[in-house]
C-alpha cells in the first residue's frame, strides 16, 4: 500500500463517492474526509425511528446519537426524492461500478395532471426520434389542441439550437419559450411543470442553456433517452452503503465527523490539510468535492482575493427543494408517480410498499423544487398548504386520516443555474497543480443534477491519472442520436 499514490477527497458526497471508486479501482489510496456522521452529502437519507406504541415515526436528520444508533435499523427517508432519465450515462455507469443499477426501474412515460384534474401522458412510440413522443404529445389532455402544437412547435426549435447553447445561457428559459411562441397555458401545464423540476430553478431566473439541453438530451436527440429511473430503495441503500463496503474492502480510508479547516498551500501547489481536530495531513492529489462556500472557507482571504478562480466560490446562489413525507391510514392512490401543474405541489411519489396491509405502508412524497417562498415558513403552514392541494389531486386523501408527516427543508439543494452561471462554474483544473474540484456546480455543461455530480469526478480522475502518465478516457459519452436524429443533427 506505501507504493501506492495518495489522494485526499474532501467531502463524502455523491461527487466525492464518485471519484473515490474510480480511483481505487485504479490502485490510487484514497481517504475521505467528511465532516457529517454518514455519507451522501445532499443526496442522502434520514433514518427514520419507528415507535410500536404510539405508530409514529421521528426524523432524526439533526440528531448525530440518533443518527449513530439507528442508521442500521434500514428505516430510511431520502432528504428529497431523487430520479434519473436515461440519459444519465455517467450516474448509470457508477451504479453498475458498484452493482447497484438492479435498484433502478425505468418507467417509459410520463402522466400529468392539470388544475382542472384532467390526466395527460407523455410516452414514447415506434416513432423514430425526434418524433418518438409527438403522437403523445397530439393526445395530451391537458392541454388545448392549440397549446399542445405550440409545446410540439417549441420542441422543433430546440431541435435547431443544438449549435447555440452557449450563446442562450445570457437568455431566462421563460424569455427563450415566450420568443419562440410558446402560449401561457403552454408554459404554466407543461414548460413549467416539467423544467422546473429538472433544472430546480424557476423559468424566470434559470438559464435557456440548460433548459434547451435538458430537452434535446433527455426527450428528443435519442428515442430511449426519455424513460425515467426511480429507485426503488432508499438512497442510504442505493448508493452509499455499497460504497462504503466497496471503498472499505478495496483498502480506502473513511475519516466521518471530520472538517478540513484549512488547506495549505506552497508555490501553486496543496501542500498538506489541517482538520478541526488539529490533524494534518499530506497526500499526492487532493480533490475537494465540497459546496462552494464550504471550498471557499478552507482558504485564507488572501488566496481567494489574489485568484481570478478561487474569487468565483462568492458568487454562487442556490435553489432550495422542499420534501414532505405523509402516511395516511389507507391506500390514497394508486398511481407510481404524478407531476402536478398550476399547484404548489409538483410532483408526487407514490412510496407504498406493495403487498403490505400495515397502514405505515401508504406512504407518499411530494416534491417542491425552487421553493423560495416555503423557505421561511413553518413547517406546520408548509404541511396545510401540501393538504390542501392533495385534497383537489387525489380526492382519496379527504376520506383518509394523516397518521404522520414529515418536512423536509434543503435551502442550499442544488447550485442556481441562473442566467450567465457559466461564467462563474469552475473548471474541474484549479491554479493549484494536484487538486481538483469536483460537484455538480463545476463546468460539467449539464444543470445541476446527480449525473453532473459524477460527470465532474471522472473529468478530476482523468486529471490525476493524465498527472501520473496513465491518460484515460472516463468520461461516458451522452447517449447517441439515433432514429431520424442522426441526420438532422
Amino acid at each position: 500500500m506505501s507504493d501506492k499514490k495518495k489522494v485526499i477527497i474532501l467531502g463524502g458526497g455523491l461527487a466525492g463517492l464518485a471519484a473515490a471508486i474510480i480511483l481505487v479501482e485504479r490502485e490510487f489510496h484514497v481517504t475521505i474526509i467528511e465532516r457529517k456522521p454518514f455519507l451522501g452529502g445532499r443526496a442522502s437519507s434520514f433514518p427514520i425511528i419507528s415507535d410500536n406504541a404510539t405508530q409514529k415515526n421521528v426524523l432524526t436528520e439533526n440528531s448525530q446519537s440518533s443518527l449513530k444508533d439507528h442508521r442500521d435499523k434500514g428505516l430510511f427517508i431520502d432528504n428529497c426524492q431523487h430520479i434519473l432519465l436515461n440519459c444519465c450515462t455517467n450516474l448509470l455507469d457508477f451504479y453498475r461500478r458498484i452493482g447497484v443499477e438492479k435498484y433502478i426501474r425505468f418507467a417509459d412515460h410520463y402522466l400529468f395532471q392539470n388544475f382542472q384534474g384532467n390526466k395527460g401522458v407523455i410516452k414514447g412510440s415506434r416513432l423514430p426520434a425526434p418524433f418518438h413522443l409527438l403522437p403523445s404529445f397530439l393526445r395530451f389532455k391537458c392541454l388545448s389542441w392549440k397549446d399542445r402544437l405550440t409545446v410540439i412547435y417549441g420542441f422543433f426549435c430546440m431541435f435547431f439550437e443544438q449549435s447555440n447553447l452557449n450563446r442562450l445561457d445570457q437568455v431566462t428559459m421563460l424569455n427563450w419559450l415566450r420568443t419562440h411562441g410558446q402560449s401561457v397555458q403552454a408554459i404554466e401545464v407543461f414548460w413549467r411543470t416539467f423544467l422546473v423540476s429538472a433544472l430546480n430553478e424557476d423559468l424566470e431566473k434559470a438559464s435557456a442553456k440548460y433548459g434547451v439541453r435538458v430537452c434535446i438530451e433527455g426527450l428528443l436527440k435519442n428515442s430511449n433517452a426519455f424513460q425515467m429511473g426511480l429507485p426503488i430503495v432508499p438512497l442510504e441503500k442505493l448508493y452509499t452503503q455499497p460504497c462504503l463496503k466497496f471503498l472499505r474492502e478495496r483498502g480506502a480510508e473513511i475519516r466521518l465527523r471530520s472538517k478540513v479547516n484549512r488547506i495549505e498551500i506552497i508555490d501553486s501547489k496543496v501542500s498538506g490539510i489541517k482538520l478541526n481536530d488539529g490533524t494534518e495531513m499530506v497526500a499526492d492529489y487532493y480533490l475537494s468535492s465540497l459546496p462552494p462556500e464550504a471550498l471557499l472557507s478552507v482558504f485564507d482571504e488572501d488566496t481567494v482575493n489574489e485568484s481570478r478562480y478561487l474569487s468565483k466560490l462568492r458568487q454562487f446562489h442556490f435553489s432550495p427543494i422542499i420534501s414532505i413525507y405523509l402516511w395516511f391510514d389507507k391506500p390514497v392512490t394508486d398511481l407510481t408517480y404524478l407531476a402536478v401543474s398550476e399547484r404548489k405541489v409538483q410532483w408526487i411519489f407514490n412510496k407504498t410498499k406493495k403487498n403490505h396491509n400495515s397502514n405505515s405502508d401508504n406512504h407518499l412524497s411530494v416534491v417542491i423544487s425552487a421553493s423560495r417562498e416555503f423557505l421561511s415558513l413553518q413547517k406546520a403552514d408548509i404541511l396545510k398548504i401540501v393538504l390542501k392541494d392533495l385534497n383537489k389531486i387525489l380526492p382519496a386523501v379527504q376520506g383518509s386520516q394523516l397518521l404522520n408527516s414529515i418536512v423536509v427543508k434543503e435551502p442550499f439543494a442544488t447550485f442556481s443555474c441562473c442566467v450567465g452561471c457559466d461564467q462563474i462554474r469552475l473548471e474541474q483544473k484549479s491554479p493549484l497543480s494536484n487538486l481538483s474540484i469536483a460537484g455538480d456546480w463545476t463546468n460539467t455543461g449539464w444543470p445541476p443534477t446527480m449525473e453532473s455530480a459524477v460527470r465532474s469526478s471522472y473529468c478530476c480522475a482523468e486529471l490525476i491519472l493524465e498527472a501520473e502518465g496513465r491518460s484515460e478516457s472516463l468520461l461516458k459519452p451522452d447517449l447517441p442520436p439515433n432514429g431520424i436524429s442522426r441526420w438532422l443533427l
